[in-house]
């Protein structure tokens, strides 16, 4: 499995789409709105260059893992997995694998965009909380990788992309990674919190306050992240099945 592992990093690394989408995408519309909103005002207990940096870190990082574990479906239909299938690799242990890398993908842009904060608005943290942010903001992609495995095991390469782009886009923005949640309408704000996206972002808001998640937004994490791998196992039965 080490040996598939250190491939599938290798080909991420070369991935220029992760690039564009997760690092420099981020990182732009966080130099923009970042200095249009920095006045100093609180939200939630940050000012609006920490909220926001938070918020573009988790866009980043959900794009990324959803990229790369979508990316199953072009791997599919190229005959990959049928390949891997015949190698001494547990087909078990191939979708963790990929789970993790997807996972790993997700790293850059939390520490990109949190460069950004600390250079253009001065976000100053220790040392702890920098690693507290990028260590649970990384464990809160899991169920986004398991949604995207989902996604690529379940649909053929012409339907994963926009199924993908269409799941993403509306869980950052209803979830708050875009706009803040306290500016919508009651209603969006109830499903808000009961979004993966928001809990993810909930996690890099209080480490960087200094503050420890709290067992609601844990509870729904762990929530999606069972009903994703549930999905992930039944898409990746049905993949096998069908050859």
């Amino acid at each position: 499995m080490r040996a598939y592992l250190r491939f599938e990093l290798r080909r991420l690394a070369r991935d220029p789409r992760l690039m564009l989408f997760t690092v420099l995408g981020p990182v732009v519309t966080y130099a923009v709105f970042s200095s249009m909103g920095a006045d100093g005002d609180r939200f939630d207990g940050l000012n609006d260059a920490a909220a926001l940096m938070v918020g573009l870190a988790g866009y980043g990082a959900v794009a990324g893992v959803l990229i790369v574990g979508a990316s199953v479906a072009q791997e599919r239909a190229l005959g990959w997995l049928r390949q891997l299938r015949v190698t001494p690799l547990p087909s078990r242990q191939a979708v963790v694998a990929k789970a993790v890398v997807s996972m790993l993908s997700a790293v850059p842009a939390v520490a990109a965009v949190g460069v950004a904060g600390r250079v253009q608005h001065h976000v100053e943290l220790d040392a702890g909380r920098w690693a507290a942010l990028l260590a649970l903001m990384w464990l809160g992609t899991v169920p986004f990788a398991l949604l995207g495995l989902a996604i690529g095991y379940g649909f053929t390469p012409q339907l994963a992309q926009p199924v993908t782009f269409v799941a993403f886009l509306g869980l950052a923005v209803l979830g708050g990674l875009l706009v803040p949640v306290a500016y919508f309408p009651a209603g969006l704000r109830h499903l808000a919190h009961a979004l993966p996206t928001y809990r993810l972002a909930e996690l890099g808001w209080r480490s960087v306050a200094g503050l420890a998640p709290t067992r609601t937004g844990l509870g729904v994490l762990a929530t999606w992240t069972v009903a994703f791998a549930g999905a992930a196992v039944l898409a990746y039965r049905r993949s096998t099945a069908r050859g």
